[in-house]
């Protein structure tokens, strides 16, 4: 049995370690798009938010991200979060 990294996958193709192609639950779980389009096509299906919406959250965020964070490795996973977060509490108010 191999092991996986703890990570998440940054890429569209999931690595298979079954001999059918399937891949665990908990890797699918963590799969994202790489590039900006995608990412902003998936938050906008996520928060059911339009996209012209969720691009100008997105790139605000992130670019607010790109000049103040220190360790840049985390800046996809933490901008999805915060603008999922910021758009759900938008869909409240």
């Amino acid at each position: 049995m191999s092991t996986t990294p703890l990570l998440p996958k940054r890429d569209l193709a999931p690595e298979s370690d079954d001999k059918d192609g399937s891949v665990a639950m908990s890797e699918q779980a963590f799969n994202r798009p790489v590039d900006a389009e995608a990412e902003i096509e998936l938050l906008a299906c996520e928060t059911h938010m339009p996209r012209e919406l969720v691009r100008a959250v997105y790139s605000s965020e992130r670019a607010k991200l790109e000049r103040t964070a220190r360790i840049k490795t985390y800046i996809p996973v933490l901008v999805h979060r915060h603008v999922k977060a910021l758009l759900r509490e938008g869909r409240r108010a």
